[in-house]
């Protein structure tokens, strides 16, 4: 018993000791009315599908980012029905429109790892090289990504693109169309 005393008292100069006599307290967020079921999830994506493509002509990035998280929490806790595969694909797209490789690639990468069979798996696998070259600048990595593909899925109908991918990798338009233009000679 005495020792708990002792322990006590020396956690109550320890601490007022420490020169810093205010404590410091964060307040957690409280979100009035949670998104928590299925049904809720499901209609934050319709909600924001219809706002982000509203009109045809412009893209809204804000309705658009608020999509992308809505599909991000969809996917965390529902991923085992049927249209989470779908979603996962979604999102993939939406970021690369938005500009967020990485998080285009690991929508991409997850869904190839949760069904590499699934009807836009092969989709995304091109999708993953192309924003690879493209968009990280990594001609190496996506030539290599190109022909994963081209091995992974070779019937698929973007395999003639993915091969032409790999030969024009890291080339400049100039030499682009020089090769053309000697080809054509």
């Amino acid at each position: 018993m005495k020792s708990i005393i002792y322990l006590f008292a020396f956690s109550i100069i320890l601490f007022s000791c420490s020169g810093d006599s205010e404590i410091k307290v964060e307040k957690a967020e409280v979100v009035d009315d949670p998104i928590d079921t299925f049904e809720e999830r499901a209609a934050e994506i319709d909600k924001y599908s219809q706002l982000a493509f509203k009109d045809s002509l412009n893209f809204n990035a804000e309705y658009a980012t608020k999509l992308l998280a809505a599909y991000e929490e969809y996917i965390k806790f529902h991923s085992f029905e049927s249209n989470s595969k779908d979603y996962q694909f979604f999102a993939g797209e939406l970021a690369k429109r938005l500009n967020k490789p990485h998080v285009a690639i690991k929508h991409f990468n997850d869904l190839i790892e949760r069904d590499a069979d699934h009807g836009k798996a092969g989709l995304a696998y091109f999708y993953k090289a192309m924003i690879i070259g493209d968009m990280l600048q990594e001609d190496e990595l996506a030539k290599t990504t190109y022909q994963e593909f081209i091995d992974k899925y070779p019937n698929h109908p973007f395999v003639e693109s993915a091969k032409a991918s790999i030969k024009l990798q890291g080339k400049s338009l100039d030499e682009i169309v020089a090769g053309f233009e000697e080809k054509n000679s």
